[in-house]
This record gives structure tokens, C-alpha cells and sequence, in this order.
């Protein structure tokens, strides 16, 4: 018997049957593969953890919350939420995207997460999701433009610290024109400006904090006295009318003079004396109308303040 031979046409038929074979059998190897290596790439994660898809929305993981990398590199988020399962996309391949938004909203995810790493960092209080979701995104080298937003916080808070350093000298270099003082450029009276001091050999500046009061609100500046840093001031005022009228309430004895100037863009009134736009004016208590005594820090001298003795421990008072 005669063997026939296999024409070309054949012959291209078998080779395209083996190779479709082989790719068949090498994607379900790749996929047997992918399947013992998921258990790897699976996350589990507690309730309530904040996140962001891959379109920016914020998420809050509900129950039974898994994180999950795909093959096609994507990370998925699955939860229950009022018995309803979510499957969620995350943003960990917006980077690799054309546009500068999905960039900027990948970069902003990636810092997020670093922002959460490092508020978990004491190992007490960290769960074991935090080890594990750190390693989704654990290197960054790759990614310029976080790279570059990453240099810019450093360099804008550093720039920031310096405007802030210079800013307390130049108040309290002003201060240092006057004896026993108080002095503040106001800008904002209802929630208050910067206060520096000059009182005795003693210059500083003083934050202001705001009090909600149920029918009046109130602007303070206090200073606590402590063994090293004995100087301390309180000073108070109720911000009236449309936040033109600064009345003042408390007054601690080792303020001499209060010199205000009006860094707003409308007239202002400090205890019945109008200052004009740009202007500064001098003030001494014998206008002020003293409305508390406070316990916490009343006439230079706080009572919690700590006078350590010898023999004293941390926390006398």
C-alpha cells in the first residue's frame, strides 16, 4: 500500500492546529500558575479602611473586604455592604495612563497609602492588613511625577517653615519697640491674628484660639507660665458688629500696652477707638473693661503652671 503524501495546504493546516495546541496548553499552564500564586496577591482587610478607586471616589471597605491583583496587573476591591457584594477597581495602573489627571489621582493614591503607613507604624496598633497593603505599592521608584510632587512637599513645607520663622521674628522685632507689650497686626478679627509679646526680657508669639460661645464667641490668646519659660500673658477679646469691633474682656496684669494696627481692608474699633486702614494705635488697660477671672491663667500666672522644687517629681504641681 502507498502512503499519500501530505500536500502543502496540509501541511500549513497541521502546523496551525500544533500551535494553536501549544497555546492552549501554555495559557492553562499560565493560568494553573496565576492560580497557586493568587493566595499571594490576595489581601484581607478590615472594616472601614478608607481607599480610592480608580477614578478618585473615596471607599470605605464594609465586611468580608479583599483586595485582589488580577493578571491583567489591576488591583480589585470585593465587600459586602447591607448584604450587597461590591467589586470595585482600584487606582494602581492610573499611572500608566496617557492622561495627566488619571497621573495626579494615581500619585494621590499611592501618597495616601504612604500616609497611612506611617500613622500605623508604632507595630502596637498596626493590624496585619497595613503589613500587607504597604507591599501593593512598597516602591515608588518608578513613578516620576510622585517622585516630583513627593520634592515639591518637601521643598513647599521647608519654604513655609522659613516664610513662618520670618514672619515671628519680624512681629516680635516690632514688639521689641515697646515695653511690656502685646502686639497684633489684625487681619482677622473674628478668628484672630498672630500676637506677639515683648514682657520683660521675654519676646514670643502667641497663636490665637477661638471659643463658640452659645450667644457670644470669643478670640484668646493664652500663655502658660512653666519652670522653663516662665512668662505667660492672657489676653481676650469678643469680636463684635461685622467682625469690625474688637471688645476686650480679659487683660492680665503684666500687659502694660496692647499696640494694634489695622491690617484689614475696612475701618476697625478696638475698646471704643476706631483705627483707620493701615494705621497703628496704642492702647492701655485704663480702657479695657476686665469681664473674667480666669483660673487658668489670670494676671501673668497660670495656676497650672509647674514650679518644680527639689525633690519634686514629673507632673507636681
Amino acid at each position: 500500500m502507498k502512503r499519500r503524501k501530505l500536500g502543502a495546504k496540509n501541511h500549513i493546516l497541521f502546523s496551525v492546529i500544533s500551535f494553536l495546541f501549544i497555546g492552549i496548553i501554555v495559557i492553562f499552564v499560565y493560568f494553573i500558575n496565576y492560580q497557586l500564586k493568587k493566595k499571594d496577591n490576595t489581601y484581607q482587610l478590615t472594616t472601614g479602611i478608607g481607599l480610592f478607586d480608580y477614578k478618585n471616589n473615596y471607599i470605605e471597605t464594609g465586611e468580608n473586604a479583599v483586595i485582589t491583583k488580577h493578571f491583567d496587573g489591576n488591583y480589585y476591591l470585593t465587600h459586602v455592604k447591607e448584604d450587597v457584594e461590591y467589586r470595585e477597581k482600584l487606582s494602581h495602573l492610573a499611572d500608566k495612563s496617557e492622561s495627566i489627571l488619571d497621573k495626579i489621582i494615581a500619585a494621590t493614591a499611592k501618597l495616601s497609602i504612604q500616609k497611612t503607613k506611617k500613622e500605623f507604624n508604632d507595630p502596637g496598633k498596626r493590624t496585619g492588613f497595613y503589613d500587607e497593603i504597604c507591599k501593593i505599592q512598597e516602591d515608588y521608584s518608578d513613578d516620576d511625577l510622585l517622585n516630583h510632587i513627593m520634592e515639591l512637599q518637601v521643598k513647599g513645607q521647608n519654604e513655609i517653615d522659613e516664610m513662618k520663622e520670618h514672619e515671628h521674628e519680624r512681629l516680635m522685632d516690632i514688639a521689641g519697640n515697646y515695653d511690656d507689650c502685646v502686639y497684633i497686626e489684625v487681619s482677622n478679627v473674628g478668628c484672630g491674628s498672630l500676637l506677639a509679646y515683648h514682657l520683660g526680657d521675654f519676646k514670643g508669639v502667641v497663636y490665637p484660639s477661638l471659643h463658640s460661645g452659645m450667644f457670644q464667641d470669643s478670640v484668646l490668646y493664652m500663655k502658660y507660665a512653666r519652670e522653663a519659660d516662665p512668662c505667660s500673658l492672657d489676653f481676650r477679646y469678643f469680636p463684635r458688629g461685622l467682625e469690625d469691633v474688637m471688645e476686650t474682656y480679659s487683660w492680665s496684669d503684666n500687659i502694660k500696652i496692647a499696640v494694634i494696627k489695622n491690617d484689614t481692608d475696612h475701618y476697625l474699633r478696638f475698646n471704643n477707638v476706631d483705627i483707620p486702614i493701615g494705621e497703628t494705635k496704642v492702647f492701655s488697660p485704663e480702657g479695657h473693661r476686665q469681664g473674667l477671672i480666669s483660673p487658668d491663667c489670670h494676671n501673668g500666672k497660670s495656676v497650672f503652671s509647674l514650679h518644680k522644687k527639689e525633690g519634686d517629681t514629673d507632673g507636681d504641681i
